[in-house]
């Protein structure tokens, strides 16, 4: 999830298509074009600005509106403009795809060491990267590793079907803060993160 400001000026972005195995977003202020694994503008006016990352939580909406109560919802107005890349069938094409065993080119070589479409949830700091696939997630509930030398729990929620990891602290190992954590395909984790290692 992204700041949709750039220098202070508020953006309004639509799917523009895919490349390198991942989304591509456009804003239709300037007609950038914004990679959403990295949140940088890979090419209009706005070309190398990036995008500030907020967090946030991927979970159920049972399970966010019990937590949050008095929570606000976004809606998409019902005649807003989708843009030309609406038309196209995505459901019918990702189908297709998954059956085909089609995998999307990327910058990267094909990353064979799990399924393309295998879950995983990425978390990247002090410099490395590790892939925790949600099956392995799913069965242990709870995992407490180490990334880029700092111990850090990742956690697995049943009922909201949410990942969340915690830094702990080295001396007595409470956890100190949240993490920012990925759910991606693995296609497109280990594209943007070549040198990952996976948790097992």
């Amino acid at each position: 999830m992204y700041a949709a400001t750039v220098s202070g000026r508020p953006l309004t972005f639509e799917v523009a298509g895919f490349w390198r195995r991942n989304m591509l977003m456009r804003d239709r202020e300037t007609g950038s074009i914004w990679q959403q694994a990295t949140g940088e503008a890979v090419a209009g006016p706005l070309q190398g600005s990036r995008l500030e990352p907020l967090g946030g939580q991927q979970t159920n909406w049972a399970t966010w509106r019990g937590e949050h109560p008095e929570t606000a919802l976004a809606v998409e107005p019902e005649h807003a403009p989708k843009g030309i890349i609406a038309l196209l069938p995505y459901r019918a094409m990702f189908d297709l795809f998954g059956r085909l065993r089609f995998t999307f080119p990327g910058l990267a070589v094909n990353d064979t060491r799990l399924p393309s479409r295998e879950e995983v949830a990425g978390i990247s700091m002090a410099g490395e990267a590790c892939a925790y696939p949600l099956s392995i997630l799913r069965r242990v509930g709870v995992v407490h590793d180490h990334l880029g030398g700092l111990p850090i729990t990742v956690v697995y929620d049943h009922s909201g079907d949410r990942v969340r990891a915690f830094r702990r602290s080295a001396g007595d190992g409470e956890v100190t803060e949240p993490i920012a954590v990925m759910r991606e395909w693995w296609l497109a984790w280990s594209e943007f993160h070549p040198g990952t290692s996976i948790y097992v």
